[in-house]
């Protein structure tokens, strides 16, 4: 009897290893004839959804080099020809490597987006409607209304698919989402043809209704892709009476529904528009009653472009000034164009134009702890770059009649509020405010500190920052 068992036992051994060999070379042989998935792909399609920062989000000041803490914001535009160059063939190189580097410095970008791809554009448009570009990206690059509507939408949800940060498709190593998208550059710059005003600038040759016609699809079609994302209107350049005409044709048109984040420019700004625009830009939105929509200011520059200006310390002056009294007046956000980071390079402005059209701010090592200005600028950051609320105490301001000036103000008392704590920033020939009493902090525009009693300060036309002195 226990010799049957032992032979049963034995046989049954045989049958399970034959059994377990069978097992293994099926799994081999399925294994062998199932195409292995590229690694990235299988790594980017992993559901973990990535947020920005709410408060970084919600802070006012650009990031004006890559070095700078505290400061997230920058901008950068991308042309569809950049990324398809070829229909039907995307190459995410050129912005991946953007992202990245914007990743390294802890950058939140806005993305102007450029909607022109040279196939598409010759399907249907002639020279006439060529600008200069970078040849590298396309040379002779036209810039009409999209020819395939269609294409350019299908560009745009894949472009929002793969950086929105939802986990699905997302770029390999995606950490900071991309959330903003504007929708093209000052299209009233047409080559002086729309402007009136002589400009070489041409980003875009169209009608108000075909500007509106691409922020509808563009705006529809980003919101079906990502419905947390922003659209920003493409800025204005500006409250020169043409290109006022053409955004008021614009929004009688039914392209205030289409963006999220009202934009303007101001350029070449001088201390007969210490108010950046706000007050006419106010204005004409209310009209359209978009009033209420934020107020992105993406294209803040102080002085001439491309020199340094002729008195240092006004121009100085004229930043701070014209930040804080826009600030005041509403605007959310400003992006400055950093010309003062330039004055001394050769050929500067092609140089600041190329850094504002093709990426985030590089990589600067250069020492600017020199650069008065740069002082200026850090001192913003730190005061203003973070705040709830803004309390306009006294101000007394004077407004100009040509289109190209806004306001300048002689007298401004303002209180930045941020988690229970108070920045007063004040100038002007007037008494303090009486709430302010005791020792308190002053600090200049370029970040000198020193503790005194209130009744000491005397004011001019130079803000100061104050706060409470903590006991």
């Amino acid at each position: 009897m226990k010799k049957v068992l032992i032979v049963l036992f034995f046989l049954l051994s045989i049958i399970i290893c034959i059994a377990s060999a069978i097992y293994i070379y099926i799994r081999v042989s399925e294994t062998e004839d199932t195409p292995i998935e590229d690694s990235t792909t299988e790594i980017a399609s992993v559901k973990i959804d990535i947020e920005l920062d709410s408060e970084k989000i919600s802070t006012h000041l650009s990031k004006a080099n890559s070095e700078i803490e505290n400061a997230y914001w920058s901008r950068m535009w991308l042309y569809w020809n950049e990324i398809e160059e070829e229909q039907g063939k995307y190459d995410w190189g050129y912005l991946d490597e953007r992202v990245e580097m914007s990743t390294e410095d802890e950058i939140y970008l806005l993305i102007t987006i450029m909607p022109f791809a040279n196939w598409d554009q010759d399907t249907c448009h002639d020279a006439s409607f060529e600008t200069e570009f970078d040849p590298k990206k396309g040379g002779q690059l036209k810039v009409g209304k999209p020819c395939d509507m269609e294409a350019y939408k299908q560009f745009l949800v894949n472009l929002v698919e793969r950086y929105d940060g939802d986990g699905t498709d997302d770029m390999l190593g995606l950490r900071y989402p991309i959330k903003y998208w504007e929708i093209m550059n000052e299209p009233t710059m047409q080559g002086g043809s729309t402007g009136g005003m002589g400009e070489d600038l041409k980003f875009f040759v169209g009608t108000p209704e075909e500007y509106v016609e691409i922020l509808k699809a563009s705006y529809e079609t980003i919101k079906k892709t990502d419905p947390q994302a922003m659209v920003v209107q493409g800025g204005m350049a500006g409250m020169n009476k043409d290109f006022v005409k053409y955004w008021t044709d614009v929004f009688e048109a039914g392209g205030g529904k289409y963006f999220d984040i009202a934009n303007n420019h101001t350029i070449s700004t001088d201390e007969r528009r210490e108010d950046l625009y706000m007050l006419k830009f106010v204005d004409f939105l209310e009209q359209y009653d978009l009033q209420d929509k934020p107020i992105w200011i993406t294209e803040v520059q102080f002085g001439e472009l491309d020199k340094p200006p002729k008195d240092l310390e006004v121009f100085e002056k004229l930043l701070v000034k014209g930040t804080v009294f826009s600030l005041a007046l509403g605007a959310d956000k400003l992006f400055y164009v950093e010309n003062w980071y330039h004055w001394d390079d050769d050929d500067s402005e092609k140089k600041i134009i190329e850094e504002e059209k093709d990426e985030p701010k590089k990589k600067k090592t250069e020492d600017f702890s020199n650069s008065s200005t740069h002082q200026v600028y850090l001192n913003l950051i730190d005061k203003l770059n973070y705040f709830d609320t803004v309390e306009i105490i006294d101000q007394e301001y004077t407004e100009y009649e040509e289109d190209w000036e806004g306001a300048s103000c002689e007298i401004g008392q303002y209180k930045f509020s941020y988690q229970g704590n108070d920045i007063y920033v004040l100038w002007g020939n007037t008494p303090l405010p009486k709430e302010i009493q005791g020792m308190v902090v002053v600090t200049d525009i370029y970040g000198e500190e020193e503790i005194i009693e209130a009744k000491d300060i005397v004011l001019s036309d130079i803000p100061v920052f104050v706060e409470m002195e903590i006991e």
